[in-house]
């Protein structure tokens, strides 16, 4: 019986792997930098324009002319919080005794799923009001501001195939201009 020859797998250098570890952790940092950066810009200027313009989406075209995502606004939100569960608390004992809105322990609390009714029917009335249910007035309710909830933001969504012809024109050097920042010198 002869023995066949075995053939040896080139074995990865530590080293390479190291640097190539090193270099992609450098990258990663200064992609996250520079993409916060750019949403925070890209944020900026799309509210700027649907404030002057009503622009609410945008598109991102190649250099080539090839569109592969289009970048939409979306609207933050505004709604109740609550900022002071202690006055909520005695508010609400207080404007209705008989109701079991409330708990008591060494300190007032709102019960959780009577506040998210609490909340909720703010949220419908746009304020923090409440209507009572029985003699129809309207209470301003205190420990409770309107603010923003969820702050504005945008969505990026690519096209089929904006991935690739992405890629496709970042190897080609159509998007040196883009990606000069990332790899130039300094700190990320």
């Amino acid at each position: 019986m002869s023995a066949e020859p075995t053939i040896e797998q080139p074995v990865e250098s530590l080293r390479d792997l190291a640097l190539e570890e090193a270099a992609l952790d450098l990258l990663a940092a200064r992609v996250a930098a520079a993409r916060k950066d750019v949403r925070a810009r890209t944020q900026q200027a799309l509210d700027a324009a649907a404030a002057r313009d009503g622009v609410e989406r945008i598109a991102a075209i190649l250099p080539s002319g090839e569109q592969v995502a289009t970048i939409s606004l979306r609207r933050g939100e505004t709604g109740p919080v609550v900022v002071d569960e202690e006055a909520l608390a005695r508010w609400l004992r207080q404007t209705w005794p008989d109701q079991e809105w409330t708990e008591t322990r060494v300190v007032r609390t709102v019960k959780p799923w009577r506040l998210a009714e609490l909340v909720a029917e703010m949220t419908a009335a746009g304020a923090p009001k409440v209507a009572d249910k029985v003699t129809g007035e309207v209470h301003d309710v205190p420990g409770i501001v309107w603010k923003p909830t969820r702050a504005r933001t945008h969505a990026l969504t690519w096209r089929k195939g904006g991935k690739d012809a992405t890629a496709n024109a970042w190897r080609s050097g159509a998007l040196a201009g883009q990606f000069a920042a990332i790899t130039a010198g300094g700190a990320p």
